[in-house]
């Protein structure tokens, strides 16, 4: 219940619709509820002036009694195709809301959320899972309401038509209860699929993204079979609900239109023809019929009631999935009372920090610098060292374990995230680019940016006369995360893209790995002129890149082992000179 309140408060922004929906399914069922009485009364007309030879009275009633049912089923249609339209336009946009939100949580969680997830699987979360809500909002819950209602107005009616065919009718409805009852199981079935689809969904993509790799180290045959066995792990889960449904469907039609006709039939006719006396008065044939038609719908709830539990299976399991989502809270967020920090020099400190991924082993330990505004820090050392992670630190993408990370001498904790990665730029080892032009990934920090201040930072980051040479140049779509560019296009790119931003802390991540010598000179050149601006923060395997540095740090098992200038760590011939070497 939890879940389905959750889902319906999805749709309170669509309230006028869902009402509108609700007012037009009122009507749809009033109008269902009103034919069969109007049909008793045409019976009951016809008997009564049959052999009547056309009495113009008896033709009129009956004229009268069918323009009636001809008005009712116009307005039945209006009022149908009312609440179909209204219930979906509340349910689909529902859908639209619910996956903004969910995608607006993702992208507030901390780098350590997504550790062990696979996109897949978020993805599959996304789309798929929030799509159920369509089906429970315009389906399920209307399905239900009419089912309500039919119910409680058919079993008024039948009781006022005839209690005694009334009390033996209900006969039925305690076994219909006890079989819906094992749709708890279908429900388990169903959420085993669920988990299944996104492991499907996530292997695909996984697959999607390597396709290079897999073709290169001949693995298709094997990743081939992979998917199949999820496949059919799919197809197994699905049919393992479905046999469940397959099964109480037709257990709830014997019970209900099988077992409640045969009720009424046997006794109806008893009593009609006086085979039975209960109460003392005969059913007439006309009531007879009347109770027929009530009773499909009277038991029409209760098979409406198990295709519904079949609808919601689905839309609990996705929704308890996504309200997963919805509620993890971020382990990095922003302080009670972290304020908006103005633009900063740039100075870093690091106070006595420790820090670790799993809380078991400590990645860092005990680690303590300083660099000045303006200034240029080396990080090196083997690779785990725990480099990539001090930068991490700075721009909060994890938090300390202990100790403490300042800019300017305000601890990073104590600034509102956005205002603290406003004044950070980073190149990353492995750049992402988007899906668009080269021009818009280069302004994708600073959107409003002209294109002359565009071109100034790629002929800052080197590729200006590249990008120029292109087809359609700055307007050159780079492909789904930049494949038509080579690994060293892409880093001087983003190069381009973190110096357009004009941050006063730049983070290089290995920056110049994938270039070739000459071009990596020529970025050395332009990160000089960039570091006139900015502090800037280096991490190099290619120690050739760090020489110019005004501090260098060795790190090795989580610990700074040796600080200092390079020409001052190569004299003291330590393990930054043997690297070096």
């Amino acid at each position: 219940m939890k879940t389905l309140i959750k889902i319906i408060k999805f749709a309170g922004d669509w309230k006028k619709w869902l009402a509108a929906a609700i007012f037009s399914l009122v009507c749809v069922t009033a109008i269902n509820l009103a034919i069969p009485s109007l049909v008793r009364a045409a019976l009951k007309v016809a008997g009564d002036g049959a052999g009547s030879n056309g009495d113009p009275g008896y033709t009129r009633q009956i004229i009268v009694i069918a323009a009636v049912l001809a008005g009712l089923y116009l307005a039945r249609f209006a009022f149908a195709f009312l609440n179909n339209y209204c219930a979906h336009v509340a349910a689909w946009y529902s859908v639209a809301k619910a996956r903004g939100k969910l995608y607006g949580r993702l992208q507030g969680l901390s780098m350590g959320f997504y550790k062990d997830k696979q996109t897949g699987q978020l993805m599959s979360r996304t789309i798929e899972d929030t799509a159920t809500f369509e089906l429970l909002i315009a389906h399920a819950l209307p399905d239900l309401i009419t089912a309500v209602l039919l119910f409680g107005g058919v079993l008024t009616i039948v009781f006022f038509i005839d209690w005694r065919l009334a009390l033996l009718t209900c006969i039925p409805l305690p076994f219909i209860y006890l079989t819906t009852r094992g749709f708890k199981r279908v429900r388990r079935r169903f959420a085993e699929r669920q988990k299944v689809s996104a492991e499907l969904s996530a292997t695909l993509q996984d697959n999607f993204s390597g396709m290079r790799e897999i073709q290169l180290f001949n693995r298709q045959e094997h990743e081939e079979s992979a998917v199949r066995r999820i496949a059919d792990r799919h197809a197994f889960q699905t049919m393992r609900g479905i046999r469940g449904i397959a099964l109480l469907h037709p257990a709830v039609d014997l019970l209900s239109s099988g077992f409640g006709t045969l009720i009424v039939v046997l006794f109806g006719g008893l009593l009609a023809v006086g085979a039975v006396q209960i109460g003392g008065v005969a059913v007439t044939v006309a009531d007879l019929t009347a109770f027929l038609l009530y009773l499909a719908l009277l038991y029409a709830p209760a098979a409406t009631l198990s295709r519904v539990l079949e609808e919601t299976q689905n839309a609990l399991v996705s929704g308890g999935r996504v309200f997963e989502l919805l509620e993890t809270e971020s382990a990095v967020k922003d302080r009670p009372g972290a304020k908006a920090a103005p633009r900063l020099r740039g100075e870093v400190t690091f106070d006595g920090v420790s820090f670790d991924y799993t809380s078991q082993i400590a990645l860092l330990k005990d680690i303590s610098f300083t660099v000045e505004a303006g200034k240029t820090l080396a990080l090196v050392g083997p690779t785990g060292a725990g480099k990539s992670t001090i930068v991490a630190l700075l721009a909060r993408f994890y938090d300390v374990g202990s100790g403490r990370v300042a800019v300017d001498g305000i601890d990073v904790r104590d600034m509102t995230l956005q205002s603290l990665r406003a004044q950070i730029g980073m190149v990353p080892q492995d750049v992402f680019l988007f899906n668009g032009t080269v021009a818009s990934n280069i302004a994708y920090g600073r959107p409003g940016a002209t294109r002359g201040e565009i071109i100034e930072a790629a002929k800052l980051g080197c590729i200006h006369d590249f990008i120029e040479a292109l087809p359609d140049g700055y307007d050159t779509a780079v492909g789904e995360r930049g494949m038509r560019l080579s690994g060293g296009q892409k880093q001087r790119l983003a190069i381009a893209r973190a110096a357009l931003v004009g941050a006063p802390i730049l983070i290089l991540d290995e920056a110049t790995s994938a270039v070739d010598n000459e071009t990596e000179t020529e970025i050395q050149n332009a990160v000089a002129k960039m570091a006139e601006r900015c502090t800037l923060i280096v991490i190099a395997h290619r120690l050739s890149t760090v020489e110019r540095a005004d501090q260098i740090l060795y790190l090795a098992d989580g610990r700074i082992v040796e600080r200092g200038k390079h020409a001052e760590l190569m004299a003291a011939g330590g393990a930054y000179a043997r690297m070096h070497r």
